[in-house]
């Protein structure tokens, strides 16, 4: 015996039968209702012309699918006006025109596409005993009905990549009810202009500092307030600080030496080695020379008294890797970077003991550490034991090589140490000062220029009451170029950074919408067309 079915109240329809087979449930229905509106001029009709049967595929019950065999009314219109003789009466709540599934199981599959797209929504519709194709899922998510929404006051704009670096198009999120209300195609300001014209209402535009979007909504929307983003005002206060750090590289090793009492070993020093005849190079260490040599040219060149734009255009490089090349330190040696940690430093004890056995054949030591407990990888243990032996490149016994000593202090990189500038955490109980806090009182001329910086931090973070033309004079008159540079951009910008430092506004929301935008386009593995990706990101939640 089978159990009781409940099936949902659809007014003007009445079950007959039902009927269990192995590939489901079939139920037999009928519209009963006394009248149908003409679905061309809406007058009631009571006369039937004729009846035929629609089967229909609806919501399982559990995991067994149900289908019904609907006989539905063919009426006679009875306004002779209208064009349309004959129609069939319309189901609106329980299944649409010429539908060949029921209202509940479309919207169903419809939640399905707009949770996970066409391909994985497909398998988990079928894993739920409600098949149907990706393409149906995506049609539906294309054909849902969007909820209209009151017309935005204020909102935020962004770009995101359609194809990176080749593609992007642009967000416009409502600020106040955190969603987005537009994909427009490109980042170019066209779109945004056309969109801010449409919408004149608009008092408030946060955006970041990029300048086709300040031109647009300056050209479109002169009534509204520009608000510049704060989290890339303060980006673009670090890259500054950067460079600066940059410049004292030398001094920071002198002041890192004097904190210790001991010289602090150049960053890549060439590593004492036997004597033996020179060698051809290697492809990378080519490379390596080839990219010195450009160096070095960029320097003498400047020497000579070049401007840097007939050396980028000379060099064919850009005018900041011409501008970086000269603000940093001589790089004799190529690469700065020491060797980070490895997995094998903790076996070093014995690899050392392999060595001085006289040791060479590298793939038994990786076994030997295999056996250990060691999980590094073979080409890891190989150049971990390399590095002890000095390796010659001949086969053989190599001489081993006194190993270079670890430096009494760490000289983080400039870009280590401006995000330890902008650190904002109080240090813990015990917690070691940062280096840059250790360095920076003996270095005056880093000092003033931090201080400098992180009075505008301070005003982004609302810890600093500085007025904007006052920060920006006291910066231009520090002598410091790149904090001089940073402030004439500000100044280019200074109407949508005041509102940036005075009022409530921020760009955060767009940055999160983005960010969704994102997750959305990788599950649908970046093929997703503007219509379809609006449908989905556009749909709140």
């Amino acid at each position: 015996m089978h159990p009781p079915v409940v099936f949902p109240v659809v007014p003007g329809v009445q079950l007959l039968s039902l009927a269990f087979h192995s590939d489901g449930v079939q139920v037999e229905a009928a519209t009963t209702g006394e009248h149908a509106a003409c679905t061309n001029c809406g007058r009631a009709s009571t006369r039937v012309h004729s009846r035929y049967v629609r089967t229909l595929t609806d919501r399982p019950l559990g995991a067994t699918p149900l289908r019904y065999r609907l006989t539905v009314r063919r009426f006679v219109c009875g306004n002779d006006a209208c064009p349309r003789r004959v129609f069939a009466e319309p189901l609106p709540e329980f299944a649409p025109p010429r539908a060949r599934t029921t209202a509940g199981l479309s919207a169903a599959h419809t939640a399905i596409g707009f949770t996970a797209g066409g391909e994985p929504g497909s398998r988990l519709a079928h894993a739920l005993a409600m098949p149907t194709s990706p393409d149906t899922l995506l049609r539906r998510v294309r054909a849902a009905h969007r909820e209209p929404g009151p017309p935005p006051r204020s909102v935020g704009l962004d770009d995101w990549a359609v194809t990176k670096g080749q593609r992007y198009g642009t967000m416009v999120v409502d600020l106040e009810r955190g969603r987005v209300v537009a994909l427009l195609p490109g980042r170019d300001g066209k779109a945004v202009a056309d969109w801010l014209r449409a919408n004149p209402q608009v008092p408030v535009i946060t955006r970041d500092r990029w300048t086709a979007y300040a031109s647009a909504a300056t050209d479109a929307a002169p009534q509204a307030t520009q608000v510049a983003d704060r989290w890339h005002l303060l980006k673009n206060l670090r890259e500054a600080v950067e460079g600066v750090i940059a410049r004292f590289g030398p001094q920071l090793r002198a002041a890192a030496a004097s904190l210790t009492g001991s010289p602090v070993p150049p960053r890549d020093p060439t590593p004492t080695s036997p004597a033996r005849a020179p060698e051809p190079l290697s492809t990378e260490q080519f490379k390596r020379q080839a990219r010195r040599d450009r160096r070095q040219r960029v320097r003498d060149l400047h020497a000579e008294g070049l401007p840097l734009r007939a050396i980028a255009r000379q060099m064919r490089m850009s005018r900041e890797t011409v501008r970086a090349i000269l603000r940093g330190p001589d790089r004799p040696h190529g690469r700065l970077g020491r060797r980070g940690p490895t997995s094998v430093d903790e076996y070093r004890a014995e690899v050392e003991a392999w060595v001085a056995a006289g040791g060479t054949n590298t793939a038994e030591l990786h076994r030997q550490l295999r056996a250990k407990g060691c999980r590094a990888r073979y080409d890891a243990v190989r150049r971990f034991a390399n590095r002890l032996l000095g390796s010659s490149g001949q086969p053989g016994r190599r001489s081993p090589v006194t190993p270079r000593p670890t430096p009494a202090v760490e000289v983080p990189s400039a870009r280590q140490l401006s995000f330890q500038f902008l650190r904002r955490q109080p240090l813990a109980a015990g917690e070691e000062p940062p280096f840059l806090n250790r360095v920076r009182g003996h270095l005056p001329g880093l000092d003033a220029a931090l201080e400098v910086a992180a009075e505008f931090a301070g005003m982004i973070r609302r810890t600093a009451a500085t007025p904007l033309a006052d920060w920006v004079a006291k910066a231009t008159a520090s002598g410091v170029p790149e904090l001089a540079r940073f402030a004439t951009g500000l100044r280019a910008d200074e109407a949508a950074v005041i509102a940036a430092l005075t009022t409530r506004w921020s760009n955060g929301p767009v940055e999160g919408q983005v960010g969704r935008l994102k997750a959305i386009k990788r599950q649908m593995f970046g093929r997703a067309n503007l219509d379809l990706l609006a449908a989905r990101v556009l749909r709140k939640g």
